[in-house]
């Protein structure tokens, strides 16, 4: 009987929209790496894939067994670990396309900073929730949300010099959406965002106009920005990778080219294909259709997993979700905007979809804490959180 009571708490909706993503992710690789269906079969790349799918899935499996409570004794190790990995990247970690990223394990290689953004929710979730346990509704002070910052921008910094400005802002949605989770203002958070963004900006400027050296601004970096202002101020170099999403996006017109039919994959126009522009080539060979039912499931994922967080009453749970949320909808946003050209190129890939390893086992391992949580939290709203210190 307690075992069925537990599967009857299990979000089977959320599990299988994570299964949808994953076999779209699937099909779209094969489209992109194969010319026939039986050549996919074959393919190196989407059998490792579907290796790591299935690995994947019982990694989600642990992270939704074992009691998310637990994790708060192991915060400060797994902080402190998360830092001397980071660290050790930048010493001995194994570069490629201009960034040094990955530590080689045997015959395998890592990239921590994947891992660190589990890591960062986790611990952050246990830092703003241990100061308003019980019955203390106090609001949120300036003091409590500059060591939060503190908390999470040691690791950005350490990502930030491999160089990876993609993953480091990813950090900082994390920070929101939990600071916003646990109570804080959102009027101090949009004003934290607001200078953020202002620093960034005259950091372009000085180094533009002035010549100024910022440190962490690379050269790629500036030149992404720049191409992402004004695509046509370098066609061939940083603006091609944009040039080229766009025209395949927009050959998929309705329904698309068909699978295993764009011609940007197969011929090498559209860089990255597999990775950072997996949703260009999906939308060439899928359509205006696929991309839509794409977007909807990540809508689904989205909303379920907001919904775990309205219906704990532990702060420390639903603080975990919220940083998964904004972990996951921050990748989906960037990715998604970069190809349109809403948003800068920053090389982060899309949940599920895009191929790779040590994200998909973050983003399965995020998903299993979303699971977790609404397993053990009690199924009535938030009490004494985030709707308490609006406005305040």
């Amino acid at each position: 009987m307690k075992i069925m009571a537990t599967l009857a708490r299990v979000d089977w909706i959320l599990i299988l929209t994570f299964l949808a993503l994953s076999a779209f992710g699937l099909v779209i690789l094969a489209g992109i790496t194969a010319s026939s269906p039986a050549e996919a079969m074959e393919s190196e790349l989407v059998r490792r894939q579907a290796l790591w799918v299935g690995i994947g899935f019982a990694i989600l499996a642990l992270a939704a067994i074992v009691d998310y409570r637990w994790l708060r004794h192991l915060s400060v190790v797994a902080y402190v670990a998360t830092l001397g990995l980071l660290g050790a990247v930048l010493r001995f970690g194994v570069a490629a396309g201009g960034a040094q990223r990955w530590l080689v394990l045997g015959t395998q290689s890592i990239q921590p900073s994947e891992f660190a953004k589990i890591v960062v929710i986790v611990t952050l979730a246990h830092q703003l929730a241990r100061k308003n346990d019980g019955e203390d509704d106090e609001p949120r002070s300036w003091l409590d949300l500059l060591w939060a910052a503190i908390h999470v921008g040691v690791p950005a910094v350490l990502v930030l010099a491999q160089p990876d400005l993609g993953t480091a802002l990813v950090f900082g949605a994390i920070l929101f959406c939990e600071l916003y989770m646990v109570g804080f203002s959102p009027w101090r958070l949009l004003a934290v965002l607001g200078s953020g963004a202002a620093a960034t900006w005259g950091a372009l400027v000085a180094n533009l106009r002035f010549g100024i050296d910022v440190p962490f601004l690379r050269p790629h970096m500036v030149n992404r920005l720049v191409s992402f202002i004004d695509p046509a101020a370098d066609p061939t170099g940083a603006g091609y990778q944009l040039q080229q999403s766009i025209i395949a996006i927009g050959s998929g017109r309705l329904t698309g080219n068909g699978l295993f039919r764009g011609s940007s994959a197969p011929l090498s126009y559209l860089p990255e294909q597999q990775t950072d522009f997996v949703f260009s080539a999906l939308a060439e060979q899928t359509g205006f259709v696929g991309t839509s039912l794409l977007l909807i499931l990540f809508l689904v994922m989205f909303l379920r997993m907001l919904t775990a967080a309205a219906n704990t009453e532990d702060e420390f749970g639903a603080a975990i979700v919220s940083g998964a949320v904004g972990l996951l909808f921050f990748h989906v946003l960037v990715n998604v905007g970069m190809t349109v050209g809403l948003m800068p190129v920053t090389g982060l890939p899309l949940p599920f979809i895009s191929y790779g390893r040590s994200a998909f086992i973050a983003d399965m391992v995020a998903v299993g804490l979303v699971i977790n949580v609404g397993l053990r939290g009690e199924r009535t709203p938030v009490a004494g959180m985030r709707r308490s210190y609006v406005g305040k």
